[in-house]
């Protein structure tokens, strides 16, 4: 799943260097989040448009060029074979899709009549990269008390990646590069919470 996932990742954003193609392909698919507040007819005759459901989907696998997809395929292949071995396909599959649909419900709810193109598989990683570091610790996590320590460690894990999340939000914009904080946080939340239920469910017969 992980080889198939950067295999349609690279092979998309090799198809759209072809001359002309690039700009149509992003406006078509890339989510645009004023298109789930406003009608499309705001945005004039800019040709044709995937139905906005589709677009948190088809979003995740355009890229804003090579060296958006590459950072974001290195990342995939460095997670996902280690969780695929672990998750299984199905459960890497359901985590991954997941990612992208939480990813694209965070980027709207923050900015609900943006009409920037937001394109990347960054929010469906973000995902893996929570259940990571959930299933592979540094160190065991212990318990507060009566809170469990999986629980305090998925807190600070999210303390950690929105704050780091809000410094890449600081500083991308002073080095010319818009860096879709929410997605990343949305998916980290899906991979928080499914990371478990997903061990636990691949496992229920065990």
């Amino acid at each position: 799943m992980t080889k198939t996932i950067a295999a349609i990742n690279i092979a998309l954003a090799v198809l759209v260097l072809i001359p002309g193609l690039y700009a149509p392909v992003t406006v078509a698919g890339a989510l645009i989040p004023a298109r789930f507040s406003l009608s499309d007819g705001v945005f004039g005759e800019v040709g044709y448009m995937l139905p906005v459901w589709l677009t948190p989907l088809s979003s995740a696998f355009l890229h804003g060029g090579i060296m958006h997809v590459a950072l974001n395929m290195l990342m995939l292949l460095m997670v996902g074979a280690n969780l695929e071995r672990v998750l299984g396909s199905k459960s890497f599959a359901i985590l991954y899709g997941a990612g992208i649909i939480c990813a694209a419900i965070a980027e709207v709810v923050a900015h609900p009549q943006s009409p920037m193109p937001v394109v990347g598989a960054s929010g469906a990683i973000s995902a893996l990269f929570a259940a990571h570091m959930q299933l592979f610790p540094h160190n065991r996590p212990k318990d507060w008390g009566r809170v469990s320590g999986k629980l305090v460690h998925a807190a600070q894990l999210l303390v950690a990646w929105v704050a780091f999340n809000l410094m890449l939000g600081f500083v991308g914009p002073g080095i010319g590069v818009n860096i879709a904080i929410w997605a990343h946080i949305g998916g980290f939340i899906a991979g928080l919470a499914l990371t478990w239920p997903l061990l636990n469910w691949r496992y229920r017969k065990a």
